[in-house]
C-alpha cells in the first residue's frame, strides 16, 4: 500500500473522509480541535517507509460531516473504532495529538483490546481553562467576522516563539497546509473538549505509552504532559526543547519510530 488517495465511508449517517499510506503495522494518526487529515502531511512522509498510516477527519472538520447535535469524546473514539472495523484493522498503534490525544485517550479506555501503543502528543487529562477561555473567543470573532480569522488566532497560541521569529526574518517555516476550519464543527468539537477529563480513568490504561510535549507550549503548558506521565505507570515521556504547541514531524518521528519498533503488535 502506498501513496496519498482520499476515501470515504458512512456509518449512522456520518460521512468520514480518510487517508491510507505506506505499509507495514498500522499506525492511525488522530489530530486536534479543528484541524484534518492534511496536518498530518509531514509525519505521513517520514512514517510511511515503516508503517502503513491512516489519517482522517474527525466529525466536524474537513470533509468529515457535522453531526447537528451536540456529541461527546467517546463519540469521536467511536468513529475511529468504525474506521478500524470498515478497514477490517484489528489492532493498531495509536497517536494523537492535543483534542485527539483525548479522543486517542478515550478509544484506549474504551477498547483496550485494539490498542497496541499509545503516543500521547501535546495533551492533557483536562483541558488547561484559560486554553478553553482563549477559544471560546476565537470562534466568537469566527462567528461575527469568517472563518478566515481563526487560523491566525489559533496559531498565535499554537505555533512556538522559534516559528514567529523566522517569519519576521523572513523565513517561511514548513506547514501542512492551510486549515479552513468549519465554525460550527469547531464550536462542537469544542462541547466535547470541555465535557473531557479522565483524570480519574488513565491509570487503567494499561499499554506502552510515548509522551512528547514542548517546552514552549503555551497552549497547553508542559505541566499538563508531566502530570499525565505521572499518572500513566510506565509511560516515557520526551521534552521537545523550543517547540510550541504544534511539533514539527521530525522533532518526533525517529522518536516514535524507535518506540514502535519496540512494542510490535503481537
Amino acid at each position: 500500500m502506498s501513496g496519498y488517495g482520499y476515501n470515504y465511508f458512512t456509518h449512522k449517517g456520518i460521512r468520514i473522509r480518510y487517508e491510507e499510506s505506506g505499509g507495514g503495522e498500522p499506525l492511525i494518526l488522530i489530530t486536534g480541535l479543528g484541524g484534518d487529515l492534511l496536518f498530518w502531511r509531514s509525519a505521513v512522509r517520514l512514517l510511511s517507509d515503516s508503517f502503513h498510516i491512516i489519517t482522517f477527519d474527525n466529525r466536524g472538520s474537513g470533509e468529515t460531516a457535522c453531526p447537528d447535535n451536540d456529541f461527546n469524546m467517546a463519540d469521536m473514539a467511536n468513529d475511529v473504532a468504525y474506521l478500524l472495523d470498515h478497514l477490517g484493522i484489528e489492532k493498531v498503534h495509536l497517536m494523537g495529538w492535543s483534542m485527539g490525544g483525548n479522543i486517542a485517550q478515550e478509544f484506549t479506555l474504551l477498547y483496550p483490546q485494539k490498542v497496541a501503543t499509545l503516543t500521547l502528543a501535546s495533551t492533557y487529562l483536562r483541558r488547561p481553562c484559560r486554553s478553553s477561555y482563549a477559544i471560546d473567543n476565537i470562534i466568537a470573532v469566527g462567528e461575527k467576522m469568517g472563518e478566515d480569522m481563526v487560523m491566525p488566532l489559533m496559531n498565535a497560541l499554537c505555533m512556538s516563539e522559534e516559528y514567529y521569529a523566522q517569519q519576521e526574518k523572513g523565513i517561511r517555516p514548513n506547514e501542512n497546509g492551510r486549515r479552513v476550519y468549519n465554525i460550527e464543527g469547531l464550536r462542537r468539537q469544542k462541547f466535547a473538549l470541555d465535557s473531557h477529563d479522565v483524570s480519574e480513568r488513565i491509570s487503567e490504561i494499561n499499554v506502552p505509552v510515548l509522551i512528547f510535549h514542548g517546552e514552549d507550549d503555551i497552549m497547553v503548558p508542559i505541566r499538563f504532559g508531566e502530570e499525565m506521565a505521572r499518572k500513566i505507570y510506565g509511560s516515557e515521556m520526551i521534552r521537545i526543547p523550543t517547540a510550541g504547541h504544534i511539533l514539527r514531524a521530525d522533532q518526533y518521528v525517529p522518536h516514535l519510530k524507535k518506540f514502535l519498533k519496540l512494542h510490535p503488535i503481537i
